[in-house]
């Protein structure tokens, strides 16, 4: 599943072809998918991440609102796609046959902007624009020591599950759970209320380490992510713990080696000697 890394790195290459472009067409192609027709003729001001959603802000060709009030009863329209277990996007600038499992097709003069799902479980939504109603925090937007222990108050599930539960942590997933409390030294089976205030300084510092890392190799491609056109990130090298069962801890001094276990039903990779 693309988590925060991957997601931001599609936003960040999305921006550098979409804003200030007009959808010409939207065709559909999996009815799971709702009918995105609003879209069609308006402008494309901005791409950002919001937590695991591609959010896309668009407005009218003849300014700010205007052109679409009719449409959707005035303001501007916000575009949120959520690419679940296998879904990804791909740019488009050749005319060449659709890939397999293209699930909806953005047109533009420039090129096509591709939604691929094999799975088809990627989610897509047209809403007027909402601004501040993310309550989650997002670990690269000022996550805090005392919002992390505040949050997690009294909560017997273990951190690991904290971290990903996207209710109190916007983005992150499986990989980056494991990956940020190796290098915090935390254990992922602790219960997240256990934790004391400067154990989650760690956390908060660590995810920001470990994911900023992600981000600058374009997230990481362990079995078919790809980018916005069409390459694997790197970050599969600076894995420390993830999927590495039985092999030694790569921190200095460390001689333990990687155990996993399962929590709420996912796998927990981990150091039993630096992580309590």
């Amino acid at each position: 599943m693309p988590e925060l890394p991957e997601v931001e790195t599609l936003c960040r290459q999305l921006n550098t072809v979409l804003p200030g472009i007009t959808i010409r067409d939207v065709r559909v192609m999996d009815p799971r998918l709702k009918d995105p027709g609003l879209c069609t003729g308006l402008v494309i001001r901005s791409v950002s991440r919001k937590g695991k959603h591609v959010r896309m802000v668009l407005q009218g060709e003849d300014g700010l609102g205007k052109g679409i009030g009719k449409r959707t009863g005035g303001g501007v329209l916000e575009v949120l796609l959520h690419l679940r277990m296998t879904g990804r996007l791909f740019w488009l600038t050749e005319e060449i046959p659709l890939p397999a499992y293209t699930r909806m097709v953005f047109s533009f003069d420039a090129g096509k902007l591709l939604l691929i799902d094999p799975r088809r479980f990627a989610t897509f939504a047209v809403r007027p624009l909402v601004e501040g109603d993310a309550p989650a925090m997002d670990p690269l937007e000022g996550m805090s020591a005392e919002a992390l222990h505040r949050q997690a108050g009294a909560r017997r599930l273990s951190v690991k599950a904290f971290l990903m539960d996207q209710r109190f942590v916007a983005g992150i997933g499986n990989i980056y759970a494991c990956e940020i409390l190796h290098l915090a030294g935390i254990d992922p089976r602790r219960p997240a209320g256990a934790l004391r205030k400067p154990e989650w300084g760690k956390v908060a510092a660590s995810a920001r380490t470990v994911l900023l890392r992600a981000i600058a190799c374009r997230g990481t491609s362990i079995s078919d992510w790809r980018d916005l056109f069409g390459e694997p990130g790197e970050n599969q090298s600076n894995l420390r713990v993830y999927s590495r069962e039985g092999r030694s801890c790569q921190n200095q001094n460390c001689g333990g080696a990687i155990m996993k276990t399962i929590l709420n039903g996912r796998g927990a990779w981990y150091c039993p000697v630096c992580q309590t």
